[in-house]
């Protein structure tokens, strides 16, 4: 079973919100407070954003958060991957030495899992989310 961590919940609820008002610089208390998500948690998931230019921060008392980009550019595979979140399906699926490899019957099966799930990922842009 892939489960994806809450961080990863919270952080696509959260640039959803920012994608529906993307002209707008939002603070991060109003995207916590509307999406109840802890603005501690919000804050360090904002930051790791940043240092991967999915977002902009703007400081001071009339600062805030925004999504510069356009939302055709972001997939749901930048968001995991920004995260740092684990995209394999399978551990043999990772790239690490598996010394059942070459006699695995189901590593063709899974390695091609894999290309269908990243190729997935990488088609759901965030402009595809905020569509009703």
């Amino acid at each position: 079973m892939i489960k994806l961590s809450k961080k990863w919940d919270y952080w696509l609820k959260a640039i959803s919100y920012m994608a529906q008002s993307q002209d707008k610089v939002l603070k991060i208390s109003e995207i916590s407070q509307t999406l109840e998500i802890s603005e501690a948690f919000l804050r360090k998931i904002i930051n790791n954003f940043e240092r991967w230019n999915l977002i902009k921060t703007i400081k001071g008392r009339n600062g805030g958060v925004y999504i510069e980009k356009n939302l055709q550019e972001i997939s749901l595979y930048d968001i995991l991957s920004s995260l740092g979140e684990d995209l394999f399906i399978t551990s043999c699926t990772s790239g690490q030495y598996c010394k059942n490899e070459d006699s695995c019957v189901t590593t063709n099966v899974l390695k091609s899992l894999q290309k269908w799930f990243s190729s997935l990922l990488k088609l759901y842009t965030l402009d595809k989310i905020i569509k009703k």
